[in-house]
């Protein structure tokens, strides 16, 4: 179902592949992504009242997809990784991670369980000198010290925000034993709504998060070891009540994410 008339439509995510050069390690992949739908005219989670009106998905998500396509286009021209890197633009990301959870039941060729870790871009347009987040940043024991070195050598500063959040399509990769991260530059008062606009972009921190994010792939797709992964896959998780592909509704309320302890009224 692509709409609120419940019409159907075929969708597809779209791949890109930088081949890794060892022969050991060409069957492992680093897998850098961003979802490309949004919410169109406010399907399938419209704040009320907007209902039937655009939703031009600036920050998220064209801002993710804008920095996935720039650091293909730049590393596709220059690296030559020992592991193969995996450049995807996920469909239907909104309707419940649904192009992503397909992604790791059915990839053949690199299956979920090569993948060495998950570098997810979704809502990255406005940074504005802000501290970038790295989402489940748990979700690997390394992760802290790798972005910890990509903040000392790109001057971006970062904050790794370690809850166990059902934030976007790394948690796929997660539930399936695969540590991922969600670059995220923090929340705001347009999310889910018509005034997500291309006027409210900041393009310069964009390129901060490029930076950022570049060091992180570049050690990935070099590392010999893989991540120690910290958590249960879905398979060790009790059964929930949820159906396949159901997320839950936004309240337009916009949560702390980098917030992790009490804090007093």
């Amino acid at each position: 179902m692509v709409d609120a008339q419940g019409n159907k439509a075929e969708v597809k995510n779209i791949i890109g592949i930088i081949p890794g050069t060892n022969p050991d390690l060409k069957d492992e992949s680093v897998i850098v992504c961003a979802h490309y739908d949004h919410l169109g005219h406010g399907w399938p989670y419209a704040n009320k009242g907007n209902e039937g009106k655009i939703h031009p998905g600036a920050d998220d998500n064209a801002s993710g997809v804008a920095v996935m396509l720039e650091m293909a286009e730049l590393l596709g021209k220059t690296l030559k990784p020992q592991r193969t890197v995996i450049f995807i633009a996920f469909t239907c990301e909104e309707s419940g991670l649904l192009g992503s959870k397909y992604y790791v039941k059915n990839m053949k060729r690199f299956p979920a369980k090569k993948v060495i870790g998950v570098i997810n871009f979704d809502t990255v347009g406005r940074l504005f000198g802000k501290k970038l987040l790295v989402l489940n940043s748990n979700s690997a024991r390394e992760w802290k010290f790798i972005f910890m070195g990509a903040s000392y050598v790109t001057g971006v500063e970062s904050e790794m925000v370690t809850q166990d959040l059902d934030a976007s399509d790394q948690r796929s990769f997660i539930e399936a034993g695969v540590p991922g991260v969600q670059i995220f530059s923090g929340a705001n008062e347009d999310y889910h709504k018509p005034s997500d606009t291309p006027d409210k972009i900041d393009a310069a921190g964009m390129v901060k998060v490029a930076t950022f994010a570049r060091e992180g792939i570049l050690y990935l797709a070099d590392r010999i070891e893989p991540l120690t992964f910290q958590g249960k896959p879905a398979s060790e998780k009790p059964k929930t009540q949820s159906q396949p592909g159901e997320r839950r509704v936004s309240t337009g309320s916009m949560p702390d994410f980098a917030y992790s302890g009490n804090r007093g009224c």
